[in-house]
């Protein structure tokens, strides 16, 4: 599963809007056409029903589902470490702290009075005690470690340890003519975090695992507006239900094997979303056109929520004063075609990466998911080959008269996508 305000644009929606609190989150608008609405401007008539399936995970995610001691052990070595380098003083001061991490553990040793003496004891607990517990207490260490105030692993864990899992079920219909463009269908999503160990929060809100339903559609329209430049514009509102799992409650359920702990302690979300994009296009020569779009502009979420507790007590909907928004973004491509082939370049997620540099002070900007590069050779009229790389993921895809069928992998982390879909 980042999980996702430029201080200009979230000014300027506060004034507008008037809302309490704005927090960013990932984007669950397909990516298609309506992101680049100006290209419905050459489109040729076309319309359908189609349907897809796709599903990615992470060598972590795998492990952790069938062996989480192993998947952990590089964290649960972290947690040793990164005590073991604290001064006398901390474990006095965070005595209470330090012993919820174990309180699974009755050996864990008394307090002491005397602050070196007290530090001797935790040290000797974490240099002996710490490995003859198993690997599954010290999975429990880490699980309770990072719901602790003590902050001992930091915000991004990417670098510790994976656990990407995604899954995605799409139905759709849509249709193509004369420049205007319309899709409708349900999606349902599963949007597992980057790391079993993310922490991230903004605000009130703590980012984790998101499982969505959203039932919608995208209206846009592009036009030429002179001989070779070309204007775009798309709309794309749904009704959207939202819960998202936070990463101790993920761990907590798979070590007690009890799936309900899963979503105990979830918050389940109601409402709609709103998301348009407007996009420009250059006809660049005989084969080429270039697009700039403009995405997210702006990209809205508003919910009315019930959580476990009130199932069982005064059942009622309570309304988020929040405003969640997708970060807005600018995109620069290029598509070049000639007789069998089919080429795409550009760059995307530069802006939105400054604006989530300026949301959390842990976020770095990643070079590698700026660039996006697609190459498709049309091998028959029935057939068609392409490979390409999007964020930091390489695919290999095939299409068959409606069907198609792709494989991925990310770069960064072993992993392995598949996706599945027909356009009748």
């Amino acid at each position: 599963m980042r999980k996702a305000v430029l201080a200009v644009v979230s000014v300027l929606i506060c004034t507008s809007l008037g809302a309490s609190s704005f927090v960013p989150v990932k984007s669950v608008v397909p990516d298609d056409v309506f992101l680049s609405p100006a290209l419905l401007a050459r489109e040729e008539k076309s319309g359908g029903f189609g349907f897809e399936i796709s599903s990615y995970a992470d060598i972590d995610a795998l492990n952790f589902i069938s062996d989480p001691g192993y998947t952990l052990s590089g964290a649960a070595a972290f947690l040793r470490d990164e005590l073991l380098a604290e001064e006398d003083a901390y474990f006095s001061d965070n005595y209470d702290s330090i012993k919820e991490i174990f309180r699974f553990d009755p050996r864990f040793p008394n307090k002491h009075s005397d602050v070196a003496e007290n530090a001797y004891y935790i040290r000797n607990y974490l240099n002996t005690r710490y490995e003859e517990m198993g690997a599954g207490n010290r999975v429990k260490a880490v699980s309770n470690a990072l719901s602790s105030q003590l902050g001992i692993f930091p915000d991004d864990t990417s670098a510790l340890v994976g656990g990407d899992l995604d899954f995605t079920l799409s139905v759709h219909g849509s249709g193509i003519d004369s420049g205007f463009g319309w899709k409708a269908g349900m999606d349902v999503i599963y949007d597992g975090a980057s790391s079993l160990l993310d922490s991230f929060s903004y605000n009130d809100y703590r980012y984790g695992s998101n499982l969505y339903f959203l039932l919608g559609a995208s209206l846009g329209y592009g036009t030429y507006i002179t001989d070779n430049l070309a204007a775009g514009l798309s709309v794309s509102p749904s009704f959207i239900f939202r819960t998202t799992t936070v990463n101790t409650s993920l761990l907590s359920a798979r070590i007690s094997g009890n799936a309900l702990e899963f979503l105990a302690s979830n918050r389940f979300d109601f409402g709609v979303l709103l998301d348009i994009n407007f996009s420009l296009m250059l006809d660049a020569g005989e084969n080429a056109v270039i697009h700039l779009d403009f995405r997210s502009l702006p990209s809205m979420q508003m919910f009315w929520y019930f959580s476990a507790s009130d199932v069982m007590d005064d059942f009622r909907f309570h309304e988020d004063e929040t405003i969640y928004y997708s970060v807005p973004d600018v995109a620069l491509g290029m598509i070049w075609e000639k007789g069998s082939v089919r080429i795409e370049a550009g760059l995307s997620r530069i802006a939105k990466q400054f604006l989530l540099m300026s949301a959390f002070t842990s976020y770095s900007f990643d070079l590698l998911s700026v660039p996006d590069l697609l190459f498709a050779w049309s091998i028959t009229d029935n057939l068609t080959l392409d490979t390409g790389y999007d964020d930091r993921t390489v695919h290999l895809g095939c299409s068959v008269s409606s069907f198609r069928a792709e494989l991925s992998t990310r770069i960064d982390r072993p992993g392995f996508g598949i996706s599945l879909g027909c356009e009748f």
